[in-house]
C-alpha cells in the first residue's frame, strides 16, 4: 500500500447504473491503495445521457458521453473522470484535450460482445437465431459484423442504458441485443442462461472495448501520481494500438471499426475489421502478430488497404 495521504478528490461519472458501478470500483479500489485517501462520486449528465431517442453518430458520436465530463475537468469541478474508453473520441473530440491526460488505464475487463436472446429462445448463439430475426443495435460495427454473419437478421436501433436495453428485450421489442461483456460483468448483470459471449472471430469488439480511461488535468500531478498504481501497462498498449487503427483509418462516428489486441508470448496480436460506412456487410478482416507492436499496427493497416478498406468507409 503507498504511503498514507490525506487528500478529498472528487471523481466525476456518468448517472448511469454501468457509469456509476465502474467509477465506484475505481474509487474503491484508490482508497484500498492510499491510506486516508477520501474519493467522492460526482454525477455529471451528459448529452449522450440525454439523447435517448437520437442517433448517436448524427447527433455528434460518442464523443457526447465524455464532453461534460472533459469540460467539468477543465473548468476545475472535478479532479478526475472515468470513462469506458471505447467512448473516448479517437478523432475528432468534441473538446480540446490539450490540458487532460488518460492518466491510468486500469486491468482491462473481457473485451468481447455478448448476444442476449429473449425469453423463450434457446441458448443464444447467431447461427441459432430463428430466420429473419431482429436484433437490436445501434453499433454500425456490431450491424455490420452480424449481417456478414446472417444476411436475413433484421436490424433496429436500440438505445439507452444496459438496463435500459434489456427491458426492452424483454418487452419483446426485439428477439436479441448484443451488449459489452465488460459491462454486464461489472453490473453484475450476466446471465448464462440467456446470454453468450462471442468469440472474436465471429464479432470483433470496438477499440478500448472492456478497458477504462482515467483522465485528469495535465497539470495536476497530485491526482496523476495518485492514480498511477492502477495503470495496467498490457491493456495501455493494447488499446493505444486498437485506437492507432482507427486514426490511421480516420474513422469517425459513421465508420464501423473493429480492433482488438492482446499479448502473447510471440509478441503482439492485432485484430481489425472494417465494414460499410452504412453498416451493411461485406466486412473486411486482417490480422498480424508481432514482437513490435507498432509492426503488427502496420501489417494490419496494409492488409485491410489492400482489402479495400478506404473505399469501404467512405461508402
Amino acid at each position: 500500500m503507498a504511503a498514507p495521504v490525506s487528500l478529498h478528490i472528487r471523481l466525476g461519472t456518468r448517472g448511469s447504473l454501468l457509469a456509476r458501478t465502474q467509477s465506484q470500483l475505481v474509487a474503491d479500489e484508490l482508497m484500498r491503495r492510499h491510506a486516508g485517501l477520501v474519493v467522492e462520486l460526482v454525477v455529471v449528465t451528459t448529452s449522450g445521457d440525454r439523447m435517448v431517442d437520437q442517433s448517436l453518430a448524427d447527433a455528434g458520436g460518442k464523443g457526447l458521453f465524455t464532453r461534460e465530463l472533459e469540460t467539468a475537468l477543465l473548468a476545475g469541478t472535478v479532479d478526475l473522470a472515468v470513462h469506458s474508453y471505447k467512448d473516448v473520441p479517437v478523432t475528432m473530440p468534441l473538446v480540446d484535450i490539450s490540458e487532460l491526460v488518460i492518466a491510468a488505464v486500469p486491468q482491462r475487463e473481457d473485451a468481447r460482445d455478448v448476444l442476449v436472446t429473449r425469453p423463450g429462445l434457446p441458448v443464444p448463439a447467431v447461427m441459432q437465431l430463428p430466420p429473419q430475426a431482429v436484433v437490436g443495435t445501434s453499433s454500425l460495427r456490431r450491424r455490420c459484423q452480424l449481417l456478414a454473419m446472417r444476411p436475413d437478421l433484421k436490424t433496429v436501433a436500440l438505445r439507452g442504458n444496459i438496463d435500459t436495453r434489456l427491458r426492452k428485450l424483454r418487452e419483446g421489442q426485439c428477439d436479441a441485443i448484443v451488449l459489452a461483456a465488460a459491462g454486464l460483468n461489472r453490473s453484475g448483470l450476466m446471465d448464462a442462461r440467456c446470454m453468450t459471449a462471442l468469440d472474436v472471430a465471429q464479432m470483433l469488439p470496438a477499440a478500448g472495448q472492456g478497458a477504462l480511461a482515467l483522465q485528469c488535468r495535465r497539470d495536476n500531478t497530485q491526482v496523476r501520481d495518485l492514480v498511477a498504481v492502477l495503470d495496467d501497462e498490457a491493456a495501455r498498449r493494447c488499446v493505444a494500438i486498437e485506437r492507432g487503427v482507427v486514426e490511421r483509418l480516420q474513422g469517425d462516428c459513421h465508420s464501423p471499426i473493429a480492433a482488438c489486441a492482446r499479448l502473447t508470448a510471440e509478441g503482439l496480436l492485432l485484430q481489425a475489421a472494417v465494414g460499410r460506412r452504412d453498416g451493411e456487410a461485406p466486412v473486411i478482416r486482417a490480422q498480424a502478430c508481432r514482437a513490435d507492436p507498432q509492426q503488427a499496427l502496420e501489417a494490419v493497416l496494409d492488409e485491410l488497404l489492400a482489402g479495400g478498406a478506404v473505399e469501404l468507409l467512405r461508402g
